[in-house]
């Protein structure tokens, strides 16, 4: 069979392309498979997709959904496709976490629900065959007789190590590199898949189902001497959910990234209270050079409320250990969470003003479809369940904010937010391994380069988009300092390098 896969391109978005690592995954393993297939990425490719179809000629179209923002060109692609009388799946978080409100949209004729390459596989020998009988294919989502949602058996996940080593022959490696923190042609790779947690606003629970499981690490070790050798890639930012779950793991993954012994450096997202300083040193002579902590909220309250399960006592630490042994550190919060009140978001100002980090990454609390708060705030009538795709797009949260669960009023939320946001981009050189490197370059720097991937009507909505969400920043993060003395945050900070 001939299998199109499509990864939308995303409106009004500032930031650089990444691998679509999944659909690169399920054409490998398809390709290898003996199925034909074609990995269309328009984040980066701008041929027309009438083109497309008339040099490919597809049997079968599937459609990733991974952000809200790649509604508009996913639903555009499907219903080409569909008025062809081609047969079109979807497929993705976003599209796996509501197949309902997919499935309400004619041109797509069935959601694939989590991982999908064993599925898309028996897919494709289905459709090979002849006539399919899709009900009969676990881990789908489709309409029955009268309209209603159908769920196939739920398919058991795949072992990690039977998957094919990654054919990079689907995608232009070099559209993709990135600046980040000491490298100039970064790319996001993985190590494993899922995270053993549950915290309550994430949708790893239904999507990986809190199942961690690790890649096999020769596989990973061949795709990162590839891209150095072959492609001068210089870093690396592991995408897992979560980078290694204990010491023996990450002291494992370290020896084997030193004794590859080529030129990069890496950064990965982990957890407070697996590692100290001892570990930092270890991974840091390993090549890493910048971490990711979710530590979302300095109140305990709010923390017990997320289910976090976040060792508290080695927040600042766990910041302090990573700075002595050269690592860049990036601190998440979340602001707004439902039942967060102002004495809450104070102990998170206080903490975020303890921590001796490089850079702080507050977001607004946003309802995840597919997560435990989605599903309590639709139960308790506070959130209307999604069932027309189109209102992702209608909530711009950055924009509108026109949904605050917290008791934290809505002007300072935007101002704490805002400051810190401020405050990030404006911190100017970082010392990483003992080089400069600039953070406000590494935003704008993808920026241009996100801009310049589309067209020029894409580059016109992106910088409208870009240069109003500045605006509302810098206003928000210096009009109210009343509202920062309320919460504590000072009006002027010592730069940390």
């Amino acid at each position: 069979m001939r299998i199109l896969l499509v990864n939308p391109k995303t409106e009004m978005s500032n930031r650089a392309v990444s691998l679509p690592l999944g659909l690169l995954s399920i054409a490998s393993f398809l390709s290898a498979n003996g199925h034909t297939v074609r990995l269309l990425d328009r984040t980066v490719e701008l041929q027309p997709i009438l083109e497309t179809a008339r040099s490919f000629m597809p049997d079968i179209v599937g459609v990733s959904l991974i952000s809200y923002k790649m509604l508009e060109d996913a639903l555009f692609v499907s219903g080409f496709f569909k008025k062809a009388g081609l047969p079109v799946i979807w497929g993705g978080p976003t599209a796996s976490t509501l197949p309902k409100a997919v499935l309400n949209n004619d041109c797509v004729d069935a959601v694939s629900i989590g991982e999908g390459e064993e599925t898309w596989l028996d897919l494709a020998n289905a459709y090979a065959a002849g006539t399919p009988d899709l009900f009969s294919i676990p881990g789908l989502a489709l309409r029955g007789d009268g309209g209603e949602t159908v769920f196939t058996p739920e398919r058991p996940f795949l072992d990690l190590a039977g998957l094919p080593e990654t054919d990079w022959s689907f995608v232009d490696v070099e559209k993709y590199f990135q600046t980040s923190y000491g490298c100039k042609r970064m790319l996001y790779l993985y190590a494993s898949k899922g995270c053993p947690f549950s915290c309550v606003f994430c949708y790893n629970k239904e999507f990986h189902r809190c199942t961690y499981r690790k890649r096999p690490l020769e596989q990973l070790l061949n795709e990162i001497k590839y891209l150095v050798t072959n492609h001068r890639m210089d870093g690396v930012y592991f995408a897992d959910e979560l980078w290694c779950r204990s010491r023996s793991e990450m002291r494992e993954i370290c020896d084997a990234l030193r004794g590859l012994d080529l030129d990069f450096i890496w950064g990965c997202q982990t957890r407070i209270g697996i590692f100290d300083q001892e570990d930092f040193e270890y991974m840091f002579r390993s090549g890493c050079r910048w971490m990711f902590f979710g530590v979302e909220s300095g109140s305990k309250r709010v923390l017990q409320m997320m289910n976090k399960r976040l060792a508290y006592d080695k927040v600042e630490s766990t910041f302090a250990a990573c700075k002595r042994a050269g690592i860049v550190t990036i601190g998440s919060f979340i602001a707004g969470f439902p039942g967060e009140t102002p004495e809450d978001l104070r102990e998170t100002v206080a903490m975020i003003e303890r921590l001796d980090t490089t850079l702080i990454n507050l977001n607004f609390f946003i309802v995840m479809p597919g997560s435990d708060i989605y599903r309590r705030l639709v139960e308790e009538g506070l959130y209307p369940e999604i069932t027309d795709l189109h209102r992702l797009e209608e909530e711009d949260f950055m924009l509108r904010m026109a949904n605050n669960y917290s008791e934290v009023p809505m002007r300072d939320l935007r101002v704490v937010q805002s400051w810190y946001m401020w405050r990030s981009f404006s911190s100017g050189h970082i010392n990483v391994g003992g080089k400069d490197a600039s953070f406000t370059k590494k935003v704008i720097s993808d920026a241009f380069k996100s801009l310049r991937s589309g067209t020029l009507r894409d580059f016109l909505r992106s910088t409208w988009y870009a240069v109003k969400e500045f605006s509302i920043i810098a206003y928000f993060a210096h009009a109210y300092p009343g509202i920062r003395k309320k919460y504590g945050i000072p009006g002027r900070r010592a730069r940390r390098g």
